[in-house]
């Protein structure tokens, strides 16, 4: 496989044929006055799952100056990211590396082209990588476990559990509750299960003056990594 290595020099871009064994990374490099150079490598192509996060490399070369170069990513594709905030190559170092953050509903795509800009010296050059986003909605999967029937009293308390389990995606799950029982609320406010979490403990409580009612049907939807799940339970209020 044949490389090609492109230098630019004023109006002229000058063309080198290199012998290789692959291409996986773009190299260029610009010159400015006084016989000053910046050289940029580019990431490899690179594949990353949604959910997930991925490292890329950036490497430059400076003759004839020591300067910051500043990095700029364009076109990265829908729902992917760079995490470091500072983009910026110290006069001292020679590379930078960087993490690509994909989010769960980042779209599929194949090979799509990011281009990134070097700065410094007075100089600038471009270089592309692509980047592969895999997984969709179908490959991730989110379960509900509604609580178990419940009974309370008017005026008292009851604790519920609600668990979920993810799969192929880390996002917090948002709760909800539909069709309680008249008198009958979730004391809390946060209804939502952090990344992190599994489960959320949550309590139910019943006005003085709440209808008694045997067996009413609850619905918990929970929402989370671009899916909607639904179960029910059963709510006994007592006199």
């Amino acid at each position: 496989m044949k490389c090609f290595s492109f230098a630019t020099t004023g109006l002229f871009i000058v063309a080198l044929l290199m012998s290789g064994s692959g291409c996986s990374r773009e190299s260029k490099t610009t010159e400015g006055e006084g016989g000053k150079k910046l050289s940029v490598k580019g990431p490899s192509d690179t594949s990353i799952e949604a959910g997930d996060t991925s490292t890329i490399n950036v490497n430059v070369t400076r003759e004839k100056f020591n300067a910051p170069v500043e990095l700029k990513f364009t076109d990265l594709p829908e729902g992917v990211s760079i995490m470091e905030k500072d983009l910026s190559i110290s006069k001292d170092a020679t590379s930078a590396k960087l993490t690509l953050k994909a989010n769960p509903d980042a779209k599929a795509i194949d090979d799509h082209k990011v281009t990134v800009t070097a700065s410094g010296g007075g100089m600038t050059e471009d270089v592309t990588f692509k980047v592969t986003v895999k997984g969709s909605l179908a490959a991730k999967k989110l379960t509900l476990k509604a609580p178990y029937d419940t009974s309370i009293k008017q005026n008292e308390t009851a604790t519920i559990n609600v668990e979920v389990a993810r799969e192929k995606f880390n996002a917090p799950v948002e709760l909800k509750f539909t069709d309680l029982p008249e008198g009958v609320s979730i004391m809390e406010k946060d209804l939502s299960i952090s990344k992190d979490a599994t489960s959320a403990k949550l309590t139910l409580k019943a006005t003085p003056n709440a209808k008694a009612i045997d067996d009413h049907k609850v619905t918990v939807t929970a929402s989370g990594g671009g899916m909607t799940q639904e179960a029910t339970f059963k709510v006994t209020v007592k006199k």
